[in-house]
């Protein structure tokens, strides 16, 4: 996309994130774009951080959530960048951060670029756990992160991950029935 032929509302929410492959030979450009409604969501995080842990910890806690969520973002458009799949922009909206990205072609490299996002919130759970005060909640943000995201739920990287692996036209039927049941039905104890 050419910044000139932008509106200038678009301008203003889209900047350049640089990656260097190869010892900063080549580069690569990935468009961030902080919609409207991203604000929304992190103030969304904040104000969830502040309602668990009060203000000062949870407008930490409420930021470093969004951030998580951008972090989880960005594991798949690194794997993507390796796997040299074009990425065309990441961001974060109202339903969540994601990334805009072509199909890896392979079934493999889809997996592993769907598997990277929970893999990066699972990386930070340890390093996470060594902050003072702070470090426990955001070590479990992360890995209810990585573990919500694996569960085969519509839109999850774990529905992507069965789909690609299945790659069958009944694996298509099924595991959207068997996902919107659990997400949609009360659980029942006893």
């Amino acid at each position: 996309m050419k910044l000139a032929k932008c509106r200038t509302s678009e301008i203003a929410h889209l900047t350049y994130l640089r990656l260097s492959e190869g010892g900063g030979m080549s580069r690569f450009m990935v468009p961030f774009r902080m919609h409207d409604t991203g604000w929304l969501l992190l103030a969304f995080c904040v104000l969830l951080g502040i309602g668990f842990y009060g203000l000062r910890l949870g407008l930490v806690v409420g930021a470093a959530f969004a951030a998580s969520l951008l972090l989880h973002e960005m594991g798949h458009m690194l794997a993507a960048i390796l796997l040299r799949v074009p990425v065309r922009e990441f961001g974060l909206c109202l339903c969540g951060a994601y990334n805009r990205r072509a199909h890896a072609g392979r079934r493999r490299d889809e997996v592993l670029i769907s598997a990277a996002g929970p893999l990066m919130n699972l990386f930070l759970v340890l390093p996470l756990l060594y902050i003072p005060v702070i470090g426990t909640k955001l070590a479990l943000c992360n890995l209810s992160l990585c573990v919500v995201n694996l569960l085969p739920l519509p839109s999850s990287d774990g529905l992507r991950i069965l789909r690609t692996i299945w790659a069958s036209n009944r694996a298509g039927d099924v595991i959207p029935v068997i996902s919107q049941s659990c997400s949609t039905q009360p659980v029942r104890l006893g």
